[in-house]
Parts: structure tokens; C-alpha cells; sequence
């Protein structure tokens, strides 16, 4: 459909406010018409106006006709007086017989009509050659009927103007004010409330521009957020990697300069500093494994759509052989509610694999793990809880595979929650279906 066709409510609200004006325009021009011709006729009707009007013209032309020795016959030159007259026309009668018509136009009138027909009352004239009477028709009343249409339409029509005005200076002033807070926005004040007035495109707009802005600022915070924590990361990182940095080339030096005492000292030194390599390895992993999550966009994961029930057991079943084979116990309780859900494969195993590594590392192998999915409103859930191992010394983490999680499972638009108690340590994860 041709776009000048579309029917808004701007568009609306303008017809509607040019018919409206349009209509009380009219109506005061009617109004003033009939107004100034019950006047002119109720004067006209009152006052010997017309009478003296025609005395005076047949004066004029008795005069014009002596003055230049007209005869009967020199009909262009009276045409010519009648037309500076404008509102007049002259039947010349002679012996009661009509000679000729007078007129602005010179088109000698309806003779057919008047032959035979005497009009009154008849004025004498002299010409240069002979004497005879004339009828004048005076329409002298019609100039001020002219101008009483004249000021009636020029009011209206400035009526017209000053109601349309009127109607749209509302959305005039509005399209102001979005301008000035709209600049106000421009200077960087992010925080100012662009005012919504109406229901139509105007105000569409401005609730538009006010979205934009909050969801700009936001923007902004999940950047500011963003960026602390990454800072935050890469000072707790570096200090993570620079303690078995340190020792892996402590070792490394005793070996190179020879410093140890025994050949079992030497193979010390070597299985520690492979232990430190290994940590480090460890550790950078980690690290690219959160970078590679967190640069990628929600647009690069490929979702597919799962039975639940089928994948969680998938899933969780294969961790939990092997904590089975690590000597851990565990009570899975599995959501007896049939349900399909649409996830990224390959992101939900690595946080499954995350989770479930930390338990490996940190839960006392004597109280079992509790793993419990359910279903609940439209949002699937799985909670995680295990015992924290009291006997070890301290939780050497970077905190990388729970912000790997985090980010995975907002991508999925769903939550994770860590709670910490002083022995129990519990995850809850739950996604829309």
C-alpha cells in the first residue's frame, strides 16, 4: 500500500481539525453575509438611496450626451459611459418604440422581450438630431452587496487560519519541546525524562526516544559492570598465575644451576615444577574458556529443541558416574513432568562439567549429593547441593568456571544462584521452556 494512503492518527486528528475549521468558517460567513444584507436591504428599503443614485446617473448622462453632441446613432460611445458606470443600462425609446439597448456588455439586450413594452418612468433626452426618452436601470445596490461578500470572505478565511491554528499549536508547541529535550539529551544528560502527551505518532515517538535512553544507559552500567569485573579478573588472575609462576621458576633455576644435594632431590624439583606447569595450564584454560564465552554473542548459539526429562538424565548421568567412580554417593530426584526444552548442547554440558568438577574438588565424599529438577510456571529447575570437604586446607579458586556458567546460562535467558553456607555448598539453575 502507497505509504501516503496510511491512515495515522496524526493524519486523523489533522482532517478532523481542517473539517472543524473549515465548517466554523463557513458558518461565519453566512452568518455575515446574511447579516450584512438584512442591513443593506432594510437601508435600501428605508432610504430614497437608489432614487437619488439614478437622478444623479440620468443627470450625468443627459450632460455626456450634450456635452459631445452624441446623435441616436453613436452607440459606441454611449457603451463606453455605461461601462465607466458599471452598474447601469439604458433603453432609448423614441415615439414609444424601443431603439436600442445600452449595455456594458454592447450586446443590444433582449429586444425580442421588450418590443411592445414600455418601461417607466421614462427621462427626455436631446441628441444632436433628434429628442426622445430613455429608461435607466440602476443595479447600484450590487456594489455594496460586492463588498459585503468581499470582508465577509477575507474574515472567514482569516478565521479560517486563526481556528487551524488554534488547533494545531498544541502539536506545534509539543514538536518544540521535543526539540529542546531532545538537545537537552545531546548534551550528554541521559538521566532527563522526555515528556509523553497524546496518543498519537508525536507521543509514540517520544515513548520511543525515552526507550532508546533507558536502554542506552543500561548499556552503559553492563560496560561499566563489564569492564570493573574484567579488571577485577585480571588482578585476581594475575596474582593466581604469578604464585606458581614464581615457584615453577624457582624450581626450574635450582635444576638449570644445579643447587639440589641428591638425585632424589633433582626428580622432586622436576615432578613439583610439572605440577606448577600443569597448574598453570590449568588456570589459562580457565581463563580462555571464559574470554571465549563472554565474546560471543547470543546470535552464535544454535539452540535445538530436547525432550527435558531425556537430556538432564543424559547429562547429569554421566557425571554422576563419574563421582560414582570417585567415591562419591549421590540422590538424584528427576522431574517426573514431560516437558521439551531448547538449549545450546555443547554450552550446557560445559556447565554441567563446571559444577560437577567443583564437587569433585571441594564436597566431602561421606554425605551425598543431592541433585533435584522439577518443573514450575513455564520454568524448569535443578538444584544442586553437596557438603563441603571440612578437611581441606583452603578453596584455592578463580571463580572462572561459575562466571563461565553465569554467562552461559544468561545467554539461554534463564538464572543461576550460588548459595554458601559454612559446610554446604548449593547451585540453582533454572530456564524458561
Amino acid at each position: 500500500m502507497n505509504k501516503l494512503f496510511i491512515w495515522s492518527k496524526l493524519k486523523i486528528e489533522l482532517i478532523l481539525c481542517l473539517l472543524v475549521t473549515f465548517s466554523v468558517s463557513v458558518a461565519v460567513f453566512f452568518l455575515l453575509h446574511a447579516a450584512g444584507e438584512g442591513i443593506l436591504d432594510s437601508y435600501f428599503n428605508e432610504t430614497s438611496f437608489i432614487q437619488n443614485q439614478t437622478d444623479l446617473a440620468v443627470s450625468q448622462f443627459r450632460n455626456f450626451v450634450s456635452d459631445n453632441g452624441l446623435t441616436i446613432n453613436d452607440r459606441e460611445k454611449m457603451v463606453s459611459w455605461v461601462r465607466s458606470e458599471k452598474y447601469v443600462i439604458i433603453y432609448i425609446y423614441k415615439e414609444n418604440n424601443l431603439v436600442t439597448i445600452i449595455d456594458s456588455n454592447n450586446s443590444g439586450g433582449n429586444r425580442e422581450y421588450l418590443d411592445g413594452l414600455i418601461l417607466s418612468p421614462l427621462y427626455n433626452i436631446e441628441f444632436s438630431d433628434t429628442k426622445a426618452q430613455m429608461y435607466m436601470e440602476c443595479f447600484f445596490e450590487y456594489k455594496f452587496y460586492y463588498i459585503i461578500t468581499f470582508f465577509g470572505v477575507a474574515i472567514s478565511f482569516f478565521l479560517f487560519i486563526l481556528v487551524f491554528l488554534f488547533f494545531i499549536n498544541k502539536k506545534t508547541s509539543y514538536i518544540g519541546m521535543l526539540e529542546k529535550e531532545i538537545k537537552i539529551l545531546e548534551g550528554g544528560n541521559l538521566d532527563y525524562q522526555i515528556s509523553i502527551k497524546g496518543k498519537d505518532e508525536l507521543s509514540s515517538l517520544a515513548q520511543s526516544i525515552n526507550e532508546m535512553r533507558q536502554s542506552f544507559i543500561k548499556k552503559l552500567e553492563n560496560e561499566d559492570k563489564a569492564r570493573s569485573a574484567n579488571s577485577e579478573l585480571v588482578t585476581a588472575m594475575s596474582h593466581d598465575l604469578r604464585t606458581p609462576l614464581t615457584a615453577l621458576v624457582g624450581y626450574l633455576d635450582i635444576i638449570e644451576y644445579k643447587k639440589y644435594k641428591t638425585d632424589a632431590n633433582l626428580k622432586q624439583y622436576i615432578h613439583n615444577s610439572r605440577e606448577k606447569a600443569y597448574q598453570i595450564k590449568y588456570l589459562s584454560d580457565k581463563l580462555f574458556e571464559y574470554f571465549t564465552v563472554s565474546n560471543a554473542n547470543e546470535e552464535d548459539l544454535e539452540l535445538e529443541i530436547f525432550d527435558g526429562n531425556e537430556l538432564v538424565q543424559q547429562i547429569v548421568n554421566e557425571q554422576l558416574l563419574i563421582l560414582q567412580n570417585n567415591g562419591f554417593h549421590f540422590e538424584f530426584d528427576l522431574c517426573d513432568t514431560p516437558f521439551n526444552i531448547e538449549v545450546n548442547l555443547i554450552s550446557i554440558r560445559r556447565v554441567f562439567d563446571n559444577i560437577f568438577s567443583n564437587i569433585m574438588k571441594y564436597a566431602d565424599k561421606s554425605v551425598p549429593v543431592k541433585i533435584i529438577s522439577y518443573v514450575e510456571k513455564q520454568l524448569f529447575f535443578i538444584d544442586i547441593e553437596n557438603r563441603i570437604n571440612s578437611k581441606l586446607k583452603a578453596v584455592n579458586g578463580t571463580g572462572l568456571g561459575m562466571k563461565t556458567c553465569e554467562k552461559i546460562i544468561k545467554e539461554h535467558n534463564g538464572k543461576i544462584a550460588v548459595t554458601r553456607t559454612a559446610d554446604i555448598y548449593s547451585v540453582h539453575i533454572s530456564l524458561h521452556l
